[in-house]
């Protein structure tokens, strides 16, 4: 299933219950409200055992890996930003068989006290209801270009 046409552009969505929701988008809305807690503990219970995701913003240690690539991704997000920043997911959706792009605003300030504003997409792939697979983009149209070359 496609993301419609203007996706990104349109208001945000707000007001849904959880019973339109999808399994696979409760699962990634549960892990991205476990990263804005800064919580790996939670994170790894969402997670796939072998998960494995790359480089963001945030923390550009390259491939993640495991529930131990978990635990090291949140140090390096919490040695770049400190605790002075907030995440707001502006639209999550699925887009194919355990497939959900989420795209988000970032924003706060840095550990240094430099501003923090990002825009990014993150899709993931899921198996047996849990995250394996995570790319992000910080463009999110490129994210929304990806997920169409994929479901043609």
């Amino acid at each position: 299933m496609d993301p419609p046409r203007g996706w990104l552009a349109s208001p945000a969505r707000s007001g849904y219950g959880r019973s339109c929701m999808s399994a696979s988008i409760e699962t990634v809305r549960l892990a991205y409200e476990a990263f804005k807690a800064s919580d790996a503990e939670a994170l790894i219970a969402v997670a796939d055992p072998e998960i494995e995701f790359g480089t963001s913003a945030a923390a550009p240690g390259g491939t993640y890996r495991g529930h131990t690539g978990i635990r090291r991704y949140m140090k390096e997000v919490e040695g770049a930003f400190g605790d002075r920043w907030d995440a707001e997911i502006e639209r999550v959706a699925d887009v194919g068989d355990d497939r959900v792009i989420l795209v988000a605003r970032i924003f706060g300030e840095g550990k240094a006290g430099e501003p923090l504003e990002l825009h990014v997409a993150h899709i993931w792939e899921l198996r047996e209801g849990k995250l394996l697979r995570g790319t992000v983009y910080l463009d999110p149209h490129e994210a929304l270009d990806a997920v169409e070359a994929t479901t043609g």
